[in-house]
């Protein structure tokens, strides 16, 4: 069997996988496995996303007393120093002794265990220069420094939203988000639902708009309640829930999701349908669709009829749908505070997506019956991925036109389109759009 992780052990594990690429979220969660004690385990986890989502300003902070960039240095010395430098620089609760020697024995015990000597002379000319940061005098490099934002999402956002809002948004992207709940009403009510979770310690909260979300805290890991083991919820932030209710499927209709996994939207859409009717989740990727099946069987859902399927080639032997989702594939500028290894994408990646976003959505529009409803999001924030796209979408298809979103929206759509972000209302950062088919 192997030997329990301490917290400092799980994430700098963690953070030399993440080197070769990855979803933050499950890298640490598969060493989180071989951390039983919950208190390391939640240092684990502070260090870990904490050293991430601070990654560019510990590097600038570091440079000052490396002889190369910090991207040079092999995966194992450079997380060593990260974890330290996020120590020293945000957790003042731990002493400065602790940090550096922790992350010095991290290296030895590590397949760069010669480096130990380097991890530690470096620290204690970093603790010399006490600690010191670069002081840029150009507002937008501040900025950066200040919320370990790159400068390339900081510039698109203000070019498309303003300075102010840029800001805001970088702010909003530090620190752990919330957690938040969908009621399974298939299987409870949402007030028993809050009650069991208080009851189990955690501070509950009900969501404004939607009644059958829950925003809690305080409640560890949440796989391992009984309350999300037995179906009685699961996690989808409200953005997500929303985007589910602008489908607004009814009982007996049929809906495709056409980029489903892992699920969440296609599992509150069947509450919505009271599981009656049938919802056709697709995904590329056989093991993502598995992760839906699983979901499904879990939460008691029988409407959800998982498959592969590609969301941009139509298949004639598919049939029609009364309503269709296009949640597409995404930069994610929405979610970083939630994947925070999406600061360290190459811009070049990004421009790409709309074509393939416009693709998807003319697709799925193939499948919508006349009269239908067709509903297009993102977790992106940027306008060439979501208002842009939709725009694009219109001008190629009159035979849909924009449809409003249902009235749950309260005062956070605009007219047919939404944009949810994390600053207003602390939703995912979300763009969602829906049509109707009048041709």
């Amino acid at each position: 069997m192997a030997k329990p992780l301490t917290g400092r052990e799980a994430a700098f594990q963690a953070l030399c996988r993440m080197a070769a690429g990855g979803y933050s979220n499950l890298t640490l969660d598969a060493l989180l496995q071989q951390t039983p004690d919950g208190r390391e385990r939640a240092f684990a986890a502070a260090l870990f996303y904490g050293t991430l989502e601070r990654r560019l300003t510990l590097d600038k902070a570091l440079s000052r007393c490396l002889k190369k960039p910090p991207g040079k240095l092999d995966a194992e010395v450079l997380a060593a120093l990260e974890l330290a430098a996020y120590q020293l620089l945000y957790l003042p609760h731990i002493p400065e002794r602790a940090a550096v020697g922790e992350s010095v024995e991290l290296v030895k015990h590590s397949r760069k265990k010669s480096a130990a000597g380097f991890v530690n002379g470096v620290l204690r000319s970093f603790l010399r220069g006490g600690k010191a940061l670069p002081v840029p005098a150009d507002p937008l490099a501040a900025l950066e420094l200040e919320t370990s934002m790159p400068r390339w999402i900081l510039a698109l956002w203000a070019e498309q939203y303003g300075e102010e809002t840029a800001a805001a948004l970088a702010k909003s992207c530090l620190g752990r988000p919330s957690l938040q709940l969908r009621a399974n009403t298939l299987k409870a009510a949402p007030e028993a639902l809050a009650a069991e979770l208080a009851a189990a310690g955690a501070a509950v909260e009900r969501h404004p708009l939607l009644e059958n979300c829950l925003t809690a805290a305080g409640l560890g890991a949440v796989g391992s309640l009984p309350a999300y083991l037995e179906g009685r919820c699961y996690v989808q932030d409200a953005a997500s829930q929303l985007c589910a209710a602008a489908v607004a499927p009814e009982p007996g209709e049929t809906v495709f999701d056409l980029c489903a996994a892992p699920g969440s939207k296609s599992f509150t859409m069947a509450q919505l349908m009271q599981d009656k009717g049938l919802i056709r989740a697709f995904d590329l990727h056989p093991q993502r669709v598995g992760l839906i099946r699983e979901g499904a069987g879990r939460l008691g859902i029988s409407i959800i009829q998982a498959e592969t399927g590609d969301a941009s080639v139509f298949r004639e032997s598919l049939g029609r749908a009364d309503r269709v989702l296009c949640d597409v594939p995404c930069s994610g500028l929405g979610v970083i505070r939630r994947k925070p290894e999406i600061r360290q994408k190459p811009p070049g990646q990004i421009g790409r997506l709309p074509a393939l976003q416009l693709a998807i959505l003319s697709n799925g529009a193939d499948y919508v019956k006349p009269g239908g409803v067709l509903v297009y999001s993102t977790c992106a924030l940027n306008r060439a991925e979501n208002d842009e796209v939709a725009a694009a979408f219109l001008a190629k298809r009159p035979d849909f036109a924009p449809d409003p979103l249902p009235g749950c929206f309260g005062g956070l759509g605009e007219g047919h389109t939404a944009t949810l972000m994390p600053h207003r209302g602390g939703y995912d950062g979300f763009f969602i759009a829906r049509f109707r088919r009048i041709g």
